[in-house]
């Protein structure tokens, strides 16, 4: 499975890369600091799946909902600080299928992934 990392925080997309990188099956095709790198190169690589920082530079909320419409095969993952009903709900109604609060561990954000993959 064909994956790219979006995330504000070059130690947490760097970590994350890294975790995704030793799971069976998933290969990080791309690893984005900006909401802008991340709509150019998930139309470049083509990933299954973008596991994207609500709160990346430049939006992650407007970096989320163009994926959705330029990519619609590709299948988001937003990671958030906290959520709330609200949120989800936009998240949702934006193209999201799984979301993930930073801080859970590795294995969660891991089966966050493949869980969007498999819908």
């Amino acid at each position: 499975m064909r994956v790219l990392v979006a995330d504000a925080s070059p130690l947490f997309r760097d970590t994350l890369r890294d975790v995704l990188r030793d799971a069976a099956g998933i290969e990080v095709v791309a690893v984005a600091g900006s909401a802008d790198d991340a709509i150019r190169l998930a139309q470049q690589h083509r990933p299954a799946v973008a596991v994207v920082d609500v709160h990346l530079p430049g939006d992650g909320l407007h970096a989320i909902r163009r994926l959705h419409q330029k990519a619609p095969a590709v299948r988001l993952v937003a990671l958030c600080g906290l959520i709330d009903a609200p949120s989800e709900t936009e998240l949702r109604d934006l193209g999201v299928v799984e979301y993930v609060i930073k801080g859970v561990p590795n294995r969660k954000i891991v089966a966050a992934v493949r869980r969007a993959a498999e819908d």
